[in-house]
């Protein structure tokens, strides 16, 4: 009988490992093909950055180009208004047209829009300190928060006594 159970023991223990293999077999062939489908996705995309990479190639050139028929189709108009306009205004307005508008005095920064006047009046921004007196210690001083003992005085308050509370118990007392 223990004979029987060994044989049949083996019997499924090589079954069960040939379904295993069976199954990892089908599983790397079909990693071939997904091995295959992500080459050709990496293909698609490499070809798509280069099409963009063109694309804007392409169109920085032509706008340049505009820039620049732009540019000489003003000057051409300034330089025929120049020589047909006898009005010394219009001949000004056309040279400024031609010179940049803007000049780096023209420009202006952070310190150009508040008065020095003005600026105390400005509100602080918030601290993120305590403000301390001048002798005073600092919230990140080792001693801060802590109070050395009072040395006693040598004269203690005397007791209330009931003779200090008597008066005022005899006024209380004294018919008005």
């Amino acid at each position: 009988m223990e004979q029987n159970n060994i044989w049949i023991l083996t019997l499924v223990a090589l079954a069960v490992g040939v379904l295993i293999g069976y199954l990892l077999g089908r599983v790397k062939g079909g990693s071939q093909s997904l091995v295959e489908e992500r080459d050709q996705v990496r293909n698609e995309l490499e070809s798509y950055k280069e099409q963009v990479t063109s694309h804007f190639a392409a169109t920085a050139e032509l706008v340049n180009g505009l820039t620049e028929q732009y540019r000489r189709v003003h000057q051409h108009l300034a330089a025929g208004a120049q020589t047909l306009c006898n009005d010394p205004d219009t001949v000004e307005s056309l040279q400024s047209s031609l010179q940049p508008r803007l000049s780096k005095e023209d420009i202006p920064t952070v310190t150009d829009a508040v008065d020095n006047t003005e600026a105390e009046e400005l509100p602080q921004p918030p601290r993120d300190y305590a403000p301390k007196g001048a002798g005073e210690e600092g919230t990140l001083s080792e001693r801060y928060g802590l109070h050395r003992p009072q040395p006693e005085e040598a004269e203690e308050p005397a007791p209330l006594t009931d003779a200090a509370a008597t008066p005022v118990a005899e006024e209380t007392r004294k018919p008005g």
